[in-house]
């Protein structure tokens, strides 16, 4: 039990001090990275608190006990009156990842089977370096094994993930090879003008996606190779357009409105609380009651599900006194001048914050933009994947436009943002938004969507530029920084277009 609460609340914000990036173990296993911005440390009501927080959580333990070990901060955690207990080591992203056995000799294999590969198409060339280490100065992380090989004058490079690792690390092989790219290249006089990309069997159509609007320096050459690590085979994959993965009938793109039934309730409680929204996901009759982007409740024809987060309980019979706390509750902590900024209702959902308060006029990104025709979380179907615009808006002028929200730093910012301009870019050229009814009373105009790929100036990626350098001059690409205080109001701080 703490009994000096200042000295350790100074020591630990300290430590924390020496990096705005860490990595986190609870109770031994690897989580979620973690970085200045997402977590704090509070004193209420006596007692020492640890709040961190993403984009679909929000957590707050209290601190029992703290060891300081290196480049470690151990904390023994408590919540719900000890009822539960977490133990969890924060790390310098320098530290090693604690790996299982099982997962190095993985590992260690892939990079063998790989090493053949390379030699079977190289004979004659010469394995200069290869690694399946993390990097972080580099940006890189240790999922994904590297090579570069020398024949003759030529070097060409190669990288590779094997089928174990998680999805994420599979769809990020693109971003990671552009970075480990930029990094080789910087080093030495010769450059590689071949890339190998090695991904899994079967897992590579979203890869082979994206090589359709990406364009390599010249004289580099992209190749993408589906690896069979059973048989120790790798084929090659062309890039190929997206368009031939959807429905033919074009029903994946559900219709914007859907008939909604009247609900005393609901209009009651948006004469109550103004501020208040109403959110129905194109092709679902379920609404979503929101504060400030953070759901409160849910409505399913005549029940009403309440709370914040997963879990919901049923609203009985015609009592709202429970969901009227909680909605006096939200509008209390989530708002600018929010007393409890490290609270969970504050800093939850943020990018749907974010997007209501830009949905408010969507003019604040762009002049040319129409405030009248805004449409939220369009789904964005694809072979065997699932996502959702965050916004879908249109010019003036009637050119359609895609509005991609971060609020925290993420490496796959640009390669998300393609995803997405290439679902809808396809479904404008087939004359889908007319038919199934968006953008009511335009003419939409026969041009390449624009994409806004949008966040706070000081929370872009690092790698940013590096990886949106290379998304082809066709894709009409927006970086677009708004100020950090966004809750306050939203400003556009830079404006330009990648390849200008």
């Amino acid at each position: 039990m703490l009994t000096d609460i200042a000295r350790a609340k100074y020591e630990i914000e300290q430590f924390l001090c020496q990096s705005d990036r860490w990595q986190c173990h609870q109770d031994g296993i690897p989580s979620a990275s973690m970085t200045s911005h997402n977590l704090a440390v509070t004193v209420e009501f006596g007692k020492l608190i640890f709040s961190y927080w993403g984009e679909d959580f929000a957590e707050s333990w209290r601190i029992e006990g703290y060891r300081i070990r290196g480049h470690r901060l151990c904390l023994d955690l408590s919540r719900r009156m000890g009822r539960e207990r977490l133990h969890m080591e924060l790390r310098l992203p320098g530290e090693a990842d604690p790996l299982t056995p099982g997962v190095i000799e993985r590992r260690r294999r892939f990079q063998e089977l790989m090493c053949r590969w390379v030699k079977e198409q190289f004979p004659r060339g010469r394995i200069e370096r290869v690694s399946t280490r993390r990097d972080d100065r580099r940006q890189l992380s240790g999922k994904y094994t590297r090579l570069l090989l020398a024949e003759g004058q030529r070097r060409f490079a190669a990288i590779g993930v094997n089928a174990q690792e998680d999805p994420s690390a599979i769809d990020g092989l693109l971003t990671a090879a552009i970075i480990w790219y930029d990094r080789v290249s910087r080093q030495g006089d010769r450059k590689p003008d071949r890339l190998l990309l090695l991904a899994p069997v079967g897992r590579a159509m979203k890869l082979a996606r994206r090589l359709t609007v990406i364009t390599p320096p010249h004289p580099l050459r992209m190749e993408l190779y589906e690896v069979d690590e059973r048989w120790a085979t790798a084929k090659f994959m062309r890039p190929f357009d997206q368009g031939s993965l959807f429905d033919a009938s074009g029903l994946r793109l559900p219709r914007p409105e859907v008939p909604i039934k009247a609900n005393p309730l609901r209009d009651r409680l948006l004469e109550d609380f103004p501020e208040l929204t109403v959110y129905r996901r194109p092709g679902s009759s379920m609404e979503s009651l929101r504060l400030r982007g953070l759901e409160v409740a849910r409505l399913r024809g005549e029940r009403v599900y309440y709370g914040v987060g997963a879990k919901k309980q049923r609203l009985e019979g015609t009592d709202l006194a429970p969901l009227m706390t909680l909605i006096h509750q939200v509008r209390r902590l989530r708002c600018p001048e929010s007393p409890q900024r490290w609270h969970p209702i504050y800093r939850q959902q943020a990018e749907r914050w974010l997007e209501e308060i830009i949905r408010e006029d969507i003019r604040v990104l762009d002049v040319r933009l129409d405030p009248r025709i805004v449409y939220p979380q369009i789904p964005a179907y694809g072979d065997d994947e699932y996502g959702l615009v965050d916004l879908l808006a249109i010019t003036e002028q009637g050119r359609v436009v895609i509005v991609e929200l971060k609020v925290t730093e993420d490496v796959e910012l640009p390669m998300q943002g393609v995803d997405y301009w290439l679902k809808m870019e396809w479904h404008r050229r087939r004359g889908d938004f007319r038919r199934r009814g968006y953008f009511p009373g335009k003419t939409i105009a026969d041009q390449p969507a624009l994409l806004f790929l949008v966040s706070p100036l000081l929370r872009f990626h690092r790698t940013f530029d590096v990886v949106a350098r290379w998304i082809d001059a066709r894709v009409p690409v927006y970086k677009v920084g708004i100020n950090d205080t966004w809750r306050q109001g939203v400003r556009v701080l830079l404006k330009e277009r990648i390849h200008g």
